[in-house]
């Protein structure tokens, strides 16, 4: 087996492989290290919202980089079918965004007046609006709501499966079963330690989800990225007529898939690590999910799976370069999926130039860590 590389991304989530394969099509050798322990990926765990607008409140640098990323899966969607033959199905299905009290409802009626601002296809929803478009599943008459269009969706699960295959196919070396250990400096480059193996390479990027710290923290202030459990059930239901996304103030969500099936999601259990679906976390689901669209009382339970999300002290991702050619991807919490195109096309030009993205100037460990 090769130890010798260009660059070695430590860790495979959507992230991680979309810099590979990014610089696979600069021509770089790339190698990626991942340890594999199921239930702790957050990219497989996800919900697959591409919610570039529905996650903001105010302008900011991340909000116009989460709505150009957004931007790319459509063509994204068609690059990996003509590569793999497998459809990440991007579904044009919108979102409503929901109250989750009355006492939210200035919540949902501010952030529609910002978003209305960039995007005037955003539409404050009368109670009739909101049972005409959920085909009168949901009946709320006292809650405030709002349609956000553009904040489609994809499978997150086939998703990573469709970039683990694309990076098969371009020859990009997986290590598997390898927890790193270390990364030193050695030379002009790094040696990079695992319980099998030690491997070189000239620049090496850590995007580890919530553990990326762990192998930082001479880096990264201490507490800075912790790691957000969370929780999700897939549901069937072969007559319910769903089709767009339901988002709630209290972080519920509700997204139709294919097939008559329904994701809901999700817990946020702060600093826990822990594997596997609570019973209270699958009770909270339940109920919230059936207290909007009580037919979901009638569904199949098909599968649960829990994740851990990577969170900044802040909110904001760390996208930084932290010595000489060692990166680190970081922070981006329910929005990995959503950010990885633009993240592993701008990381892969940085790599490669040696140039720091202008739009990676308010992600850097500074800035993204300051209280």
């Amino acid at each position: 087996m090769n130890t010798k590389f260009d660059v070695i991304i430590i860790g495979s989530g959507v992230i991680g492989m979309s810099i590979a394969r990014e610089l696979s099509q600069k021509g770089a050798r790339v190698a990626i290290i991942d340890r594999n322990i199921r239930g702790m990926y957050a990219s497989y765990a996800a919900g697959g919202m591409l919610g570039a607008h529905n996650e903001f409140t105010e302008a900011c640098q991340l909000f116009h980089f989460a709505k150009e990323s957004q931007k790319m899966f459509k063509p994204l969607q068609d690059s990996l079918l003509s590569e793999v033959d497998m459809d990440i199905e991007y579904l044009e299905s919108g979102l409503v965004k929901i109250a989750e009290s009355e006492q939210d409802n200035p919540i949902v009626e501010k952030q529609f007046k910002f978003l209305h601002q960039h995007n005037t296809n955003t539409q404050l929803l009368s109670p009739k609006s909101l049972e005409d478009i959920t085909d009168h599943n949901v009946k709320s008459p006292s809650l405030t709501a709002m349609l956000i269009p553009e904040d489609n969706q994809v499978n997150a699960h086939k998703y990573t499966k469709a970039l683990f295959h694309s990076l098969a196919k371009r020859h990009i070396q997986f290590i598997g079963h390898s927890e790193v250990q270390a990364i030193n400096k050695q030379g002009n480059g790094y040696a990079v330690l695992t319980q099998k193996e030690t491997y070189h390479s000239n620049k090496v990027v850590v995007a580890g989800g919530a553990w990326s710290g762990q192998l930082l923290n001479r880096y990264l202030p201490e507490h800075q990225v912790t790691g957000v459990k969370g929780e999700v059930l897939l549901v069937e239901h072969p007559t319910l007529n769903l089709n767009t996304t339901l988002f709630m103030t209290n972080g519920c969500y509700i997204i139709p898939k294919m097939n008559h099936r329904y994701l809901i999601g999700a817990t946020s259990y702060y600093d826990n690590y822990s594997v596997g679906v609570s019973k209270s976390g699958k009770n909270w689901l339940c109920e919230q999910a059936t207290s909007y669209v009580p037919n979901l009382a009638n569904s199949k339970l098909i599968h649960q799976w829990s994740g851990i999300r990577p969170f900044g002290l802040n909110g904001k991702p760390i996208m930084d370069e932290v010595d000489n050619n060692l990166f680190v991807v970081t922070g981006h919490h329910r929005n990995g999926i959503l950010l990885s195109p633009l993240i592993g096309l701008k990381m892969s030009e940085w790599i490669e130039s040696g140039r720091k993205p202008v739009a990676f100037e308010d992600f850097s460990i500074e800035r993204s860590c300051r209280t």
